[in-house]
């Protein structure tokens, strides 16, 4: 079906592919891993037809024995979405966010499918009910920013599936998702693979999800293909270093003591394998410079008085209210979350897991003042948020600050990342060398000080997250919220991020609010857990007792979800 023969493709600063070959046949699973810029969405852009116009291809792209360089984009556009689909890495930005989620969907379905317009709107429903959607009759009126980051990541998929493709390209479909929806999303994929004999292309950094749902892998390194073959034995016997590399940078469900001196164990990264091996590899990384004690300032003073929670959030409740199905429908509303309650101290790490809509990134938008809780009150060092003047909040604010889900969306498109990461500083209104400062943190987050004179496109998903991570502690803040901070990493640049997180709290006495679906992760680094369910807290307690000896169910099912 799909044939590729020493494919490149030359971008205007780097060669993005280099000589790829690869075969894949209908109802066959291909995995696609490597971190972040190895050229894994450029080569699904490029079988999708859709490759920048500045790019310069050559070699060989067959499909179903034409060669589609050459095919014109009236050629291309019969097949997109009909013979050949792609679900993109970032939601928010794919979807169009001028139009409710049923009309995204039943507008391709009546185009290729001639289909009245009931019709596609039923044929919608039912993909949001295939891939997993809860209240589809609710969401199916909705716009993308009122879903969660997994609900818009389930509408993607849906809108890919949604004309029957002979070819499905999965760039990153499970990275916004929690356990157990990423779990339903593999063997969704996997099945309907199966059923239609549709050839899926999965890219992705979660290896665990990669196993569970392709028969062959292709490892990328610098837009090459260095290892390629059947996925288990790949994963079990890897024959480059790079590979073994990736593999043992990932985050496990194992127990995480602390060392004697009461510091959390780092987890392994590319550069400690290959040190540890004594071999030189062409991804070892330079050894990032020393972050958070390179300039000193206010935010690394510890408070004497622990006493007083850094954060308390008391009986908070919060609503949202729905749009009417009809005019004359009274207005329903939804309960985001319920009675919460919970306090972090300095220094404390505090994790919240739950399946998308549970209510975690509502209770970060309520802890950073961008919005208003129903009931309840929220105190960040003792002065309660919702009442204190703008001048003293804007103040306040210095001291907490927020890594956002989707990383694209966060960071303004017309703006170099270098004035972006900055602004928090311009805001404190000190003297400091705004400029050392952002190259410091660039590095400390796998970047090159160089990279501050680019704009947000100019990079990947992957990096962008790290810029976003970049920006969030560049002003020293003492607390850290951070909502999904890792999802979007491949697993190598993860272990740094967390690491880096670890050590900034060592340093810094910082507080964390780690949201994340992946319990691995959440294990890792938190201390204490909260477990969400549908807005209500299940279950709370330290981390080993939570992982090791959960009581609740629900708890149970999200374990046995991350270890399946």
């Amino acid at each position: 079906m799909i044939s590729v023969r020493n494919l490149s493709m030359n971008l205007p600063k780097v060669e993005a592919l280099k000589n790829i070959n690869l075969n894949l046949n209908s109802g066959e699973r291909l995995g696609i891993v490597g971190e972040s810029g190895s050229g894994k969405t450029m080569l699904g852009l490029c079988i999708l037809g859709t490759a920048p116009e500045s790019a310069k291809i050559s070699g060989e792209f067959k499909y179903h024995g034409k060669n589609m360089l050459d095919a014109s984009e009236g050629t291309w556009m019969k097949l997109r979405l009909k013979e050949i689909a792609m679900v993109f890495q970032e939601p928010m930005s794919a979807l169009n966010p001028i139009k409710r989620v049923g009309q995204t969907l039943s507008e391709p379905i009546r185009i290729h499918q001639n289909l009245s317009y009931s019709d596609s709107k039923k044929r919608a429903l039912s993909l949001l009910k295939e891939v997993g959607l809860p209240e589809v009759d609710v969401k199916i009126n909705q716009f993308p920013h009122e879903l969660s980051g997994g609900q818009r990541q389930r509408v993607l998929i849906a809108l890919a599936l949604s004309c029957d493709p002979n070819v499905l390209i999965a760039d990153e479909p499970t990275s916004a998702l929690d356990a157990n929806t990423a779990l339903q999303i593999t063997d969704l994929l996997v099945s309907i693979s199966i059923n239609r004999k549709m050839a899926l292309i999965f890219i992705s950094h979660d290896l665990n999800a990669v196993a569970r749902t392709t028969q062959y892998l292709a490892v990328m390194f610098k837009g090459e293909i260095i290892e390629q073959g059947p996925t288990d034995d790949i994963l079990t016997d890897p024959k480059q270093n790079y590979t073994k590399g990736l593999i043992s940078a990932r985050p496990n469900l194992n127990s995480k003591t602390r060392k004697k001196d009461g510091k959390r164990p780092r987890l392994t990264t590319m550069e400690e394998f290959f040190i540890a091996k004594k071999e030189d590899f062409s991804t070892k990384p330079s050894k990032p410079k020393n972050f958070s004690t390179n300039i000193k300032s206010d935010y690394q003073s510890l408070d004497n008085d622990q006493k007083e929670p850094l954060l308390d959030v008391c009986a908070v409740s919060h609503f949202y209210k729905l749009p009417r199905a009809s005019f004359f429908e009274k207005r329903k509303v939804f309960r985001a979350i319920h009675e919460v309650n919970f306090k972090l101290q300095q220094g404390q790490t505090l994790g919240l897991v739950g399946e998308s809509g549970s209510g975690k990134s509502t209770i970060a938008r309520l802890i950073m003042g961008f919005e208003k809780p129903d009931r309840g009150k929220i105190f960040i060092r003792g002065k309660d948020i919702n009442q204190i003047s703008t001048r003293d909040l804007r103040i306040l604010r210095s001291d907490f600050q927020m890594v956002f889900q989707d990383p694209f969306g966060s960071l303004d498109p017309r703006r170099k990342i270098g004035w972006s990461i900055s602004e928090p500083l311009r805001s404190l209104e000190k003297e400091i060398d705004h400029k050392m400062l952002v190259a410091e943190v660039l590095e400390r987050v796998g970047l090159e000080h160089s990279d501050a004179d680019r704009y947000p496109h100019q990079f990947s998903g992957g990096q962008r997250q790290r810029i976003a991570i970049a920006r969030s502690i560049v002003s020293r803040p003492k607390l850290l919220i951070a909502d999904e901070a890792v999802s979007a990493l491949d697993v190598s640049v993860q272990a740094q991020v967390l690491n880096l997180l670890i050590e900034l709290q060592e340093n810094l006495g910082l507080g964390v609010i780690f949201i994340s679906h992946d319990l691995a992760v959440i294990n890792s680094i938190c201390d204490d857990v909260l477990v969400l369910n549908n807005g209500n807290i299940v279950e709370k307690g330290s981390t080993e007792e939570i992982i090791n000896s959960p009581k609740n169910q629900y708890t149970l099912d999200l374990l046995e979800a991350a270890r399946a």
